[in-house]
């Protein structure tokens, strides 16, 4: 470690060198000036601020990427879009811009209000990455000194400090002039020598680790980007941020004294990113080797390793390096920002409170306001680093702080190249991208993650959640709200671009200004010298003419931005003298100079698609395109302005490129044409089979113009959709067809399954029936404990395969359509009230509570479909629940009811939420129950037409819902309670099965009832036993021999009027409706012994009464 005084000493002479070097640049500018294009680009080297010293070696850790993917987005914008920049800087030197936001006004026709958003905007970003420098600095100095920084009274804090010193710098020379177009020659200057230092102290560490370090070779584990990260995002930001971010516009447009710097900044700015990212992954790997498992943070290997090794003066050069990196992005950033705060936002308000009526010189209150921002940003953002130094949230700080700039991304294209989309179109879009970023991504970062609608979407729409946006729950939380802000952004600015909303109704022609009135008001804010060459010696009273109104607008656009300076004059030309004192409060706009209307044309001319030529009232050329030029391939001679045009279309002419008739006749048609003012509109075959379309309109006062426009993939297309047309109706009936014949294979394939499950059921019922039958027979004949539990442990097996079997067959018929709802009106308590008794039995064997909170509410559904739902809940809460309690109830949710089961278990993962609901799928692999449970009540839900719904607190419990349709109360005849026998009374019983199994065990069970049983396998058998014997009960199997059913049999019989019972494995709808046609009653193999116990005991009760 270092001492304190060595580091603070070391930091003070360093920021006292960039003072010097600052100072000798202001004072003498005619210094370097041979060097000032390499100057100017090292300059631009703001970009790298302490981040590259500490962010990017953790990225590098975890990620493996040897180029930071922000670097290799500013590389790849220098290098192919360096044009894009030239014409930034030509605009900006054009209108005195004095920042992003002025520019933007200014090409917007001067919005003061979209100045003003555009600087929220600003602020938004870049004020946190502000306050990162300095955590970077706090957490540099603390690992040389040993100490905890943040941790510190904030007296104590060393960021405040360096805070105030780099604002105490940005005023110096940031403020020393009101007009911002003239440069600050020793501020570039400084900045310039800065970025070689840290250059330098980069390169240098990288020697250290590559020349002086012996790094063993361990195992490299990349960990894949999270939160925040993603390559092609970041990618995108870099490139973006070369003109979006204040600090790096500043530098790059408003400091550059010629276009032609760009040009050496095209190819020195890359190499200088690339030499000082060099160094970066060697780092990182050092690191890892020999710190990772020390537990010392990546951010912080730049100074570890130097440390480590013990070489005090290199962990010295490097915290100098990040020192210096963060000062001058510091410097910068709060003099951007003060332009841009003080001129929309601060400016403004004083207007309207009377800024302006006195007649002193308001250069220095410029001034001073200026500072005042400077100071109050860096306080902002060191309580901002204060406030928020612990959130997680500002692990990747920077690449938000990009993202959240992005939005002004496309308010600068169209800045450029298509101004006339109108101010208000770029304001809607950009506050919409914005809304959207804030919702994807700082949203998440800044409220309880545990919130529900994070995570599963506002009113439970999930693909509207911050993190599944759009159904891009798979993107980066930051490719997925920087693409979709995008998006939107683009989206609504051509949405209202297309509208009437998008240009506001022409104002009033306004009137002249004074000469006098506009040299008073020049006065306020312009240098004196600088007034005196504007203005000339001449009558105070007169109008000054327009074009030296366009010069004072021009130079006040530099001292207070210009759509202030536009508001000014407005003010001036309704007001005259005596109220000039108001013109500073007055907000409006104005039209545009000539000169700027000159240069829209010629942009507008040079980047049309169209070739374009324009003639004037004497048919000579007068001004064209280089489409229109490349089009004709016009030798250089032939193609000039004043050129006669008849002389063009005699030479297209011979070349045979405007007509088969002869030469002098094509030429005097076209020569008439243009004379009598005629419209027309052509088309022309060039070589290689280019189609042109020529379109010719008068202009008035005389002339012509004509545009020709390259049609030929639109006719190709054309083309191939005339024969795709021919031919889409034979294709439409081929696909009918084929799609025809895929469905009926489908649905005969699902209807062969179903009518194999159910045979496969039916045959494995027989069986299980007959074990479990015999089951129960001797269960009542043993008396030994330890017998009983075996029969037991048998019977509970042979139930869950019947359970199993009942699933795969309500599955089958699910999936098949061949279960149909029986909808009915129903009281839903009482129906509760014996589910909830029927379990609570089941609950207090695992010494659970099971609470059923009764409603009296009536709904339409199909109660025992319904009831097959809530069982499985049931069933599941008991099961999974090991202490707590059971809750069972119903909500009233508007015309809906909710009937809820609630548990106190172990809770559901969300990753697990939606594969509960998969057949044969248990989170408890070990534990009871199939996986066809839940699988069942989905399904029966869809049928019902009902929303089930599951919320789950892992932890805590888990909540299961169904939600049925509430109806109006009936009134229902109350049902006379008749006491129903629970034993069977002595009786005979024939029983028919052509199974011998099941016969023998249904005669063993009956006969452990005290029952006289006739058994018989067919109807031959059944015929010749009740010659003799009439029995009191008929159990008959539907299906027999020979393909006679149950049924038929009973008809046969003379005992056919004796209550019947029908017994099958068969659980189609035909049986049942046959069964209840037939006044009989069903029951389903395997069969259970109580319920035909049961029904066996109401049957022949219900017998005798009617005897009786």
């Amino acid at each position: 470690m270092l001492p304190d005084a060595l580091v603070l000493g070391a930091g003070l002479i360093w920021l006292g060198l960039l003072f010097g070097a600052a100072l000798y640049g202001d004072r003498r500018p005619q210094a370097f000036t041979r060097f000032w294009p390499a100057i100017y680009a090292l300059s631009l080297a703001v970009h790298c601020t302490s981040w590259t010293f500490y962010g990017t070696v953790t990225q590098a850790s975890r990620s493996g990427w040897w180029l930071p993917p922000t670097f290799a987005g500013s590389i790849v914008l220098y290098i192919f879009g360096s044009g894009l920049l030239e014409r930034l800087v030509v605009i900006a030197r054009t209108h005195n811009s004095t920042s992003l936001a002025d520019l933007i006004a200014t090409r917007l026709g001067r919005n003061s209000l979209l100045a003003a958003l555009i600087t929220a905007v600003a602020v938004l970003g870049i004020v946190p990455y502000i306050s990162l420098q300095l955590k970077a600095v706090a957490m540099s100095y603390g690992m040389l000194v040993s100490s905890r920084t943040f941790a510190t009274p904030a007296w104590q804090d060393s960021a405040l400090y360096v805070a105030l010193l780099m604002a105490l710098f940005a005023m110096l020379f940031g403020t020393r002039r009101a007009s911002v177009t003239e440069h600050n020659r020793g501020l570039v200057l400084a900045m310039a020598f800065e970025s070689l230092f840290k250059l330098g102290a980069m390169l240098a560490l990288g020697a250290m680790v590559l020349f002086g370090l012996h790094v063993p070779d361990v195992p490299v584990h990349v960990q894949p980007p999270d939160g925040a990260s993603g390559f092609p995002a970041l990618v995108l930001l870099g490139a973006l941020a070369m003109f979006i971010l204040p600090h790096q516009f500043h530098a790059g447009v408003v400091e550059c004294r010629d276009p032609l710097h760009v040009r050496t900044a095209r190819w020195m700015f890359p190499l200088y990113m690339l030499l000082i990212a060099l160094p970066i992954l060697p780092l990182a790997r050092a690191g890892d080797a020999l710190l990772g498992s020390a537990g010392v943070s990546s951010d912080l290997y730049v100074l570890a390793l130097p440390l480590s090794q013990g070489q005090g003066g290199l962990a010295l050069l490097g915290f100098l390096g990040g020192l210096s990196a963060a000062t001058s992005m510091v410097i910068v950033a709060t003099l951007a920002l003060s332009l841009m705060i003080g001129n929309h936002w601060i400016a403004p308000l004083r207007v309207r409170a009377g800024w302006g009526r006195s007649s002193s010189d308001l250069r220095g209150e410029v001034l001073i306001q200026r500072r005042v921002v400077i100071l109050a940003v860096v306080l902002l953002a060191w309580v901002y680093s204060r406030a928020l130094i612990a959130s997680d949230a500002l692990a990747d700080i920077g690449a938000i702080s990009f993202s959240a700039l992005s939005a002004i991304a496309p308010a600068v294209i169209v800045a450029i190249y298509r101004p006339q989309l109108g101010a208000r179109a770029v304001g809607a879009g950009l506050i919409a991208g914005t809304a959207i970023w804030v919702y994807a991504l700082l949203l998440p970062l800044l409220l309880n993650p545990h919130l529900v609608w994070l995570h599963d979407g506002p009113f439970g729409i999930v693909w509207l959640a911050p993190d599944h946006l759009a159904g891009l729950g798979e993107w980066s939380r930051l490719s997925r709200a920087v693409i979709l802000s995008l998006l939107a952004n683009i989206a609504v600015l051509l949405l209202v671009a297309a509208s009437r909303f998008a240009h506001p109704p022409a104002s009033a022609k306004l009137g002249g200004v004074g000469f006098g009135e506009l040299r008073a008001l020049a006065t306020r804010f312009l240098a004196e010298q600088r007034v005196c060459v504007l203005f000339h010696a001449t009558d105070a009273h007169a109008l000054a003419p327009e074009t030296l109104i366009a010069e004072v607008e021009h130079e006040l656009a530099a001292v207070i931005g210009a759509s202030s300076a536009r508001l000014l004059l407005t003010v001036a030309r309704r007001e005259r003298s005596t109220e000039l004192e108001t013109v500073a409060v007055i907000v409006g706009e104005a039209s545009r100079d000539l000169r700027f209307n000159q240069r829209v044309l010629e942009a507008a001319l040079e980047n049309m698609s169209q070739g374009i030529s324009v003639v004037d009232r004497d048919l000579n050329v007068v001004a064209w395109n280089q489409p229109y030029a490349k089009l004709f391939d016009y030798p250089p001679d032939v193609l000039r302005v004043g050129v006669p045009v008849a002389e063009l279309v005699r030479h297209n002419a011979i070349r045979g490129l405007v007509g088969a008739s002869g030469v002098d006749i094509e030429v005097d048609k076209r020569i008439a044409h243009m004379r009598a003012g005629t419209p027309y509109v052509a088309e022309r075959t060039f070589p290689f089979d280019r189609v042109v379309e020529i379109r010719g309109n008068p202009m008035p006062g005389g002339g012509f113009v004509a545009t020709f426009t390259d049609v030929t993939a639109f006719r190709r297309t054309e083309a191939e959709l005339k024969h795709a047309a021919e031919t889409l109706e034979q294709r439409v009936i081929a696909r009918t067809v084929e799609l025809s014949a895929a469905k009926g294979e489908a649905e005969r394939a699902n209807q062969a399954k179903t009518r194999f499950l159910a045979a496969i059921s039916h045959d494995l019922a027989q069986p299980l029936n007959a074990a479990h039958l015999f089951t129960h027979a001797l269960a009542q004949q043993l008396v030994h404990a330890q017998y009983r539990d075996a029969v037991n442990n048998i019977d509970g097996a042979l139930n869950s395969a019947e359970d199993l079997l009942t699933g795969l067959l309500d599955i089958s018929r699910l999936d098949a359509g061949g279960m149909a709802p029986k909808r009915q009106p129903f009281c839903v308590d009482e129906w509760l009230a014996h589910l909830a008794a029927e379990f609570r039995v089941l609950a207090r064997e695992k010494n659970l509570e099971l609470h059923y909170v009764r409603c009296g509410a009536w709904i339409e559904s199909d109660p025992q479909l319904l009831r097959r739902i809530l069982q499985n809940f049931l069933a599941n809460a008991v099961r999974y629940t090991e202490r707590g309690r059971i809750v069972l109830g119903c909500r009233r949710i508007g015309e809906t009811l909710s009937i809820e089961v609630w548990d106190t278990g172990p809770g559901i993962a969300e990753a697990n939420r939606d594969l509960i609901f998969e057949e044969f799928r248990r989170l408890d692999p070990g534990g009871q129950g199939l996986g066809l449970g839940l699988a069942i009540a989905e399904r029966i839900a869809r049928l019902l037409d009902h929303r089930l719904i599951l919320r789950s607190y892992p932890g805590r419990g888990t909540m299961f819902a169904i939600r049925a349709s509430r109806v109006v109360a009936q009134i229902v005849a109350p049902a006379i309670a008749v006491d129903e026998p629970t034993h069977a009374a002595y009786c005979s019983v024939l029983v028919v099965d052509n199974d011998p199994a099941v016969l023998k065990a249904m005669q063993a069970l009956l006969s452990g009832w005290n029952c006289e049983v006739l058994s018989a396998r067919n109807c031959e058998e059944a015929e010749r036993l009740t010659q003799n014997l009439l029995p009191d009960l008929l159990l008959l199997d539907y299906h027999l021999d020979d393909g006679i059913t149950g049924l038929q049999l009973r008809d046969r019989l003379i005992c056919a009027q004796q209550p019947c019972i029908i017994i099958t494995a068969d659980h189609g709808e035909e049986v049942r409706l046959a069964v209840a046609a037939a006044d009989c009653h069903l029951l389903y193999k395997p069969l259970k012994p109580l319920a035909l116990k049961s029904l066996m005991a109401r049957l022949l009760a219900a017998s005798l009464v009617q005897v009786l």
